[in-house]
């Protein structure tokens, strides 16, 4: 079990390494868990782009940036507990904030173990006054990477050091390799929220059509997803790719209610599976917490978020 530091993308990475796997970490581009390289049969599981000009023109496809908030905020403007929040414009077509501050800032490393194959990096918003014009909390996240041999886990703390009880949404988009043409997703859903035009959700809920078909394992070709499901009481999304010979489970441990599964056109190597602690536009939605996932964080505590990638030969 190793632990080095290197260069990817032109940028000071850090590469995890046991007999199973190679994982890299990019703590200067939002702390991304950008590649996870199964080495036996020598694929790599996650879309990690080739070139630092590919991974500029598409970022938000490419390994694991983390989400805070997630998805879209109607009109970048919130409300709670009486307070308002105008955030970034980031979206000025749909009128909305996407994706949060955290994914293309500098996280500090914080913790290298090479005994327990585990990288911790944290990112400080007091550090950062545009985030809070934005969002007027200091607040730490601290991320763990630990690299095992059946995959990686990743746990995200969420720390308020305000005085306020402060909103928080978490999420991640993880993209995967995902070969279009051979490669079946199977996911327990029951029902995906209803968006509208801005890609909105409209409160609604309804039944997945082909829920039987997505539960077994279905092919995605031709098929343009951005969508979003209450996660059930089966908390994975499960890849399998036959010609490869593996498969990939991707577990919502810990604090997670929702998935969003995003295929683009249809037509490319890639599946976005991206779990979400709250549902798009949770904090304008006249809905109960239990339901949309919006919650706060006491003043002085944490919340901690847990997912894993569990990798099988076939």
């Amino acid at each position: 079990m190793t632990i080095r530091k290197i260069d990817f993308l032109e940028e000071t990475a850090y590469e995890i390494e046991n007999e199973q796997f190679k994982a890299i970490i990019l703590p200067d581009q939002g702390s991304n868990l950008i590649s996870l390289f199964e080495k036996k049969k020598g694929v790599e599981l996650l879309r990690v782009p080739k070139t630092k000009e590919e991974y500029e023109r598409r970022r938000m496809l490419y390994g694991t940036p983390v989400l805070f908030p997630p998805n879209r905020i109607e009109d970048a403007e919130f409300q709670f507990e009486g307070r308002t929040y105008s955030l970034e414009m980031n979206r000025a077509k749909e009128n909305v904030h996407i994706h949060g501050w955290v994914h293309d800032e500098k996280w500090a490393v914080a913790e290298i173990d090479s005994v327990q194959n585990t990288i911790v990096t944290v990112f400080q918003s007091s550090d950062h006054p545009d985030i809070l014009k934005q969002f007027p909390h200091s607040f730490v996240l601290e991320m763990t990477v630990k690299l095992m041999e059946t995959g990686v886990i990743q746990t995200l703390k969420v720390i308020n050091q305000s005085n306020e009880t402060m909103p928080v949404g978490v999420g991640y988009h993880t993209t995967f390799n995902f070969p279009i043409e051979d490669s079946r997703l199977s996911l327990d859903v029951d029902s995906y929220w209803e968006l509208n035009e801005r890609h909105l959700p409209t409160g609604e809920q309804k039944t997945v059509p082909y829920k039987e078909k997505l539960k077994s394992g279905m092919k995605l070709k031709g098929m343009e997803l951005d969508d979003v499901y209450p996660i059930t009481e089966n908390h994975q999304a499960v890849i399998k790719h036959p010609t490869l010979g593996l498969k990939v489970t991707y577990k919502a441990i810990k604090g997670f209610k929702h998935w969003v599964i995003f295929t683009a056109s249809g037509q490319e190597d890639l599946l976005a599976i991206e779990p979400y602690s709250w549902v798009t536009n949770a904090p304008n939605l006249s809905l109960p917490e239990e339901v949309t996932g919006l919650n706060g964080i006491m003043p002085q505590d944490e919340k901690t978020y847990i997912t894993e990638i569990n990798v099988e030969t076939l």
